[in-house]
């Protein structure tokens, strides 16, 4: 437990440091050393829930390359691209804990490689990645946290509406895991007018909605179900039933729901003050409207609720443009954010497979370990 608190309490100092910083030279050495030491913690584990030993079997009897690239060698329940860039590492001699450390240093050089070109509070970036992003998608999934970082590569060329190349990477992103699907159909979405009208729009058609997910209505079995007619094999048809039927339902929590809303009035608040002239402003406008139906309409469905990973670091994005537009307020939105992403922090440590991340350990002074097969 005491691991666990440090190490939030760790990050804070170093966002309160970054925060204060403000330059891009004098924040790069505390944002690198920040991101290092989660590299660390994350790329290190031996706790992750039941995710963990999964993942770590599945590797463990994978075949190497060239056998890997014999369909009768692959374990069909993995997406074909995650299997191959796990087979080149266990190939090159990597074991399963080089693996996780090769995969959690890559996933914070994206992070800090696409976000930091829409924001200059990096601190904050940080403290929401903790709340929302780190446990789940640096301690327990390996697939979708390898998505989500391609994502933040990807999102310059929405910018600069570079649709081939953005389409080209996307399906290469969505080989790793099918859930980067969805990702298809966010670059038109840079060709909407943004305005305070629009905006307002939206929440109004949306916000009605949220009635349905309550009532435990989910408007995508009807897609479960033909998929699992039409389904190839029976793993596809597996993987249908588990995301799209209705009593697998995995909905939302409303406290989430909330919290996306209370920055959402902010941000509707202060619009007037966005210049969505600016490619990077309205992108990360988009960003963030994107959670609107998956919080509402969509937010009893299965598949969907993983969806909202891509698009969540995205609240540190929009509060950061609203400390810059309404400076006398900042002290309101940092006293905000922290208490937010304490309180979910500390709320998900206790919850989640009934305090398995209480017990954190690490293999890098463990004799019994290793980076490498020997």
């Amino acid at each position: 437990m005491f691991t666990i608190l440090s190490l939030y309490i760790i990050c804070f100092i170093f966002c309160i440091a970054i925060e204060k910083a403000r330059t891009p030279s004098r924040q790069g050495p505390l944002i690198f050393l920040c991101l290092l030491y989660l590299s660390l913690v994350s790329g290190t584990r031996l706790v992750g829930g039941s995710d963990f030993a999964t993942y770590e079997g599945h590797y463990m009897a994978l075949s190497t390359f060239p056998d890997v690239l014999n369909p009768d060698n692959v374990n069909k329940h993995y997406e074909i691209g995650y299997t191959y860039i796990a087979s080149f590492f266990k190939t090159i001699g990597l074991s399963f804990y080089g693996f996780c450390l090769i995969h959690a240093c890559f996933f914070y050089f994206c992070l800090w490689k696409g976000i930091r070109r829409y924001t200059s509070h990096f601190g904050i970036v940080i403290l929401i990645f903790l709340y929302k992003l780190f446990f789940y998608n640096t301690m327990i999934s390996m697939r979708q946290s390898l998505t989500i970082a391609l994502f933040f590569l990807t999102l310059p060329l929405i910018e600069e509406k570079k649709w081939i190349k953005y389409y080209v990477s996307t399906f290469f992103i969505s080989t790793i895991h099918n859930g980067a699907l969805l990702l298809f159909l966010v670059y038109p979405l840079i060709y909407m007018p943004m305005s305070k009208n629009i905006v307002r729009l939206l929440n109004f058609i949306f916000i009605p909605t949220f009635f349905i997910g309550m009532a435990g209505i989910d408007v995508l079995e009807p897609i479960g179900r033909f998929l699992q007619s039409n389904a190839t094999s029976d793993v596809m048809s597996n993987k249908a039933a588990s995301y799209f039927e209705s009593e697998n339902l995995s909905p939302i929590g409303i406290f989430h729901t909330l919290e996306y809303f209370v920055i959402m009035i902010c941000f509707y608040s202060g619009i007037k003050r966005f210049d969505f002239h600016d490619p990077k402003v309205k992108l990360s406008a988009i960003m963030f409207l994107c959670l609107l139906p998956l919080f509402t309409l969509l937010r009893g469905s299965e598949i969907l609720t993983r969806e909202k990973d891509y698009f969540t670091i995205f609240y540190a994005v929009i509060i950061g443009m609203l400390i810059d537009r309404f400076p006398r307020r900042k002290l309101e939105y940092y006293v905000f954010v922290t208490v937010l992403c304490a309180y979910g922090y500390y709320r998900f440590v206790n919850l989640f497979d009934r305090g398995a991340f209480l017990d954190y350990h690490s293999w890098l002074f463990n004799p019994y370990y290793s980076f490498f097969n020997i």
